[in-house]
């Protein structure tokens, strides 16, 4: 499911150990279970309480807490809550995926006076009856997979049991089975016809025979642009453009991003003129404004096209920085708008690049009530802290002439006693955010104070002037 839905590696980890984790403390009683056998009362209580069982294993081993302890401490509900007549909200998407596999594997699990699935029945079954869009849209990627990859599709060949072990273009990889055995893998491009059914085969090492077999392909995935658009922003960060001709050419190879460009620069465009060209939309924004402005466009392409279980969540957030970010400099300074946004979609990009495994939906509050540094643009996506040593590495490396993307580093890595003016415009803007979308008094004082001070510098008379301004200009209904 991780593989259809193009999760990276760090997060499809973490998913697969919370999965793993749910059944290998009490691997026995769940096999008892499902063979029909009486389990006694210390193995019911063991059953019962696998799940904080599985997290003291976990911390043993030093895995780090956070994601995975989260979807333990959700997976009973969250397997029942999917389907049942009544549509309960879920909102953690991470439990949900390993939800399904749960239900899955249950279903396709031969017992005793019980219907055991095929896993194609088991997820055409488990779309129809739940209600959860993100739940149904990851049953869709999966059994999309399998239309790709017919893995575990029985077949017969040349009169001979086999299982379909993967696809690659126009070749089938079938493993042998003889005597509920996978003996070897066979190469064809024949066409074959099979079914989905279960079966027990009675090999004990069909795991290493068949995931770590040097005969099958490797599947390699599509190379990303990922790397030739940081090549761009590191250019574009160079401050010293002398004209639009070499701005353009930075950009200018890639379609989809001289479209985006265009639609970015309608909201500079007070004159309603017709954009004749890219350099034209451009000559709009000004060269001061232009490189952070195609830099914006970059990154907010970059952040859509990581595929994470919260993503919608994520750019959500990101549409109320913008929001509150445009409100704010509406009365005095609208020109710098670019300025103050660009940074924050290059940290969102990020979190989602070196911490995608422990984003969540919801907040993280200090720890430290009267702590000397500023709110982390990391609580707002759930994360108790960031690298600070990546996170100035990746300042340096791409945005090391920009003085807008340096002074949220600020706030991110110093104290109060160090900030300078700038770097106290974004704490402000940190806060505005959290505090307009959360109903939770996460400051200090001195934040207070700050956010006071610099919505005084913008015009505002008040923190509630300005909350009743944002509410105005796009009404939010936050659930919990």
């Amino acid at each position: 499911m991780c593989q259809a839905l193009k999760f990276n590696k760090e997060l499809t980890e973490s998913l697969v150990i919370a999965a793993i984790s749910d059944q290998i403390c009490t691997s026995n009683e769940t096999n008892k279970l499902a063979a029909g056998q009486p389990l006694s009362e210390q193995a019911q209580r063991l059953v019962q309480n696998r799940h904080a069982l599985a997290v003291k294993m976990l911390n043993k081993g030093n895995v780090p807490t956070g994601q995975i302890q989260r979807v333990l401490a959700r997976l009973n509900k969250y397997a029942s809550a999917i389907t049942g007549i009544n549509a309960v909200p879920l909102y953690d998407n991470p439990s949900i995926i390993v939800a399904i596999a749960m239900r899955i594997a249950k279903a396709i699990t031969p017992r005793p006076k019980i219907k055991t699935f095929s896993i194609n029945q088991a997820i055409k079954s488990l779309y129809l009856s739940c209600y959860n869009e993100f739940a149904q849209n990851a049953l869709a990627e999966l059994g999309a997979q399998l239309v790709n990859y017919p893995s575990g599709l029985s077949v017969t060949y040349k009169n001979e049991q086999c299982l379909v072990v993967t696809k690659h273009e126009n070749i089938h990889y079938l493993a042998l089975i003889i005597e509920n055995q996978a003996r070897r893998i066979i190469r064809t491009s024949q066409p074959i016809l099979g079914e989905y059914r279960t079966q027990i085969i009675d090999d004990p090492i069909l795991l290493y025979k068949i995931w770590f077999n040097e005969q099958l392909p490797v599947l390699s995935t599509k190379p990303d642009d990922v790397s030739n658009n940081f090549d761009k922003i590191a250019k574009l960060g160079n401050t010293k453009y002398p004209d639009f001709k070499q701005l353009e050419k930075v950009i200018s190879d890639s379609e989809h991003i001289e479209h985006a460009l265009r639609t970015a620069t309608k909201q500079y465009n007070r004159q309603a003129q017709k954009a004749g060209s890219l350099r034209h939309s451009l000559t709009m924004v000004g060269l001061d404004t232009a490189a952070l402005l195609c830099q914006r466009v970059l990154l907010e392409t970059m952040i859509s096209n990581v595929p994470h279980p919260f993503s919608i969540d994520i750019i959500n957030k990101y549409a109320h920085i913008n929001k509150v970010i445009t409100l704010l400099i509406s009365k005095k300074h609208s020109e710098k708008f670019e300025f103050y946004l660009c940074p924050f979609a290059a940290f969102i990009y990020f979190l989602l690049e070196h911490h995608s495994e422990k984003l969540m939906r919801f907040i993280q509050t200090p720890e430290d009530e009267f702590s000397s540094k500023p709110v982390s643009i990391a609580h707002l996506f759930g994360l108790k802290d960031i690298q600070d040593d990546s996170l100035s590495e990746y300042i340096e490396n791409y945005f090391s002439e920009s003085f807008s993307h340096r002074a949220l580093l600020n706030t991110e890595i110093k104290t109060k006693s160090q900030l300078n003016d700038v770097d106290k415009e974004f704490v402000a803007i940190k806060y505005l955010v959290i505090s307009s979308l959360y109903d939770i008094d996460i400051a200090t004082p001195w934040q207070k104070q700050i956010t006071s001070d610099v919505l005084q510098y913008f015009e505002w008379s008040s923190i509630d002037a300005f909350n009743s301004a944002l509410l105005e200009l796009s009404p939010q209904c936050v659930i919990e």
